[in-house]
């Protein structure tokens, strides 16, 4: 594996984004789980690396913003530190525990140690946040995405693109090319069917720590 600083050279260009990668999941990203990605990464794979990137870039940012409510500029600070740190250390990873639980202790860890950097430039107290609620709501959040990709396509695209890209039903109907009725029809039932993935796998937000 490279030194931290020339990968940080090299995330300049492709493969290894230092910013958040736009959101164009790719086949394996959907499909892949977190361990499958980290082995191919380890085998070479350039594009197992954006994969890996791309499912987590966004919630790397999320909780430098919402857990400590840091800016933009620390959150690219951040996210660089995060994905040297994940580069330099999926090897020693190796699937020892959930790569998700290894992710967010890792940028935990950056955060923290952005905050004592600054901390110490301005001459105050170095004490971090304790962002327990929000870490646990981030998590959430991603147990739900997840349950939404392993519901499989047509569920998948359809609340992807009401929900989380913010359509309208016409505008998804016009999208996946189905009638506005069916549209609105399909979302019931998926919805159903994620509420009940969601119960059958245990998923309770209020047990968070």
């Amino acid at each position: 594996m490279e030194g931290g600083a020339r990968l940080v050279e090299r995330a300049v260009s492709r493969p290894y984004p230092t910013r958040m990668p736009p959101r164009r999941p790719t086949a394996l990203q959907d499909t892949a789980s977190d361990d499958s990605l980290v082995a191919a990464c380890l085998a070479g794979d350039e594009q197992a690396w954006v994969d890996l990137i791309g499912r987590y870039g966004a919630y790397i940012y999320a909780v430098a913003s919402r857990a400590f409510g840091l800016g933009p500029g620390a959150g690219d600070e951040i996210f660089q530190d995060v994905c040297v740190r994940l580069y330099d250390g999926l090897a020693g990873y190796a699937g020892r525990s959930e790569f998700r639980s290894w992710l967010r202790a890792v940028t935990v860890s950056a955060c923290r140690e952005y905050l004592r950097r600054e901390a110490k430039h301005a001459e105050r107290s170095a004490e971090a946040p304790e962002p327990s609620a929000e870490l646990a709501e981030l998590e959430t959040a991603l147990d739900v995405r997840a349950a939404v990709a392993a519901l499989g396509d047509p569920c998948r695209r359809t609340i992807n693109l009401y929900f989380y890209r913010g359509l309208t039903q016409a505008q998804v109907a016009k999208q996946l090319r189905v009638p506005a009725g069916t549209v609105a029809a399909r979302l019931s039932r998926c919805l159903r069917r994620l509420r009940d993935a969601l119960q059958d796998s245990g998923l309770d937000p209020a047990s968070r720590e």
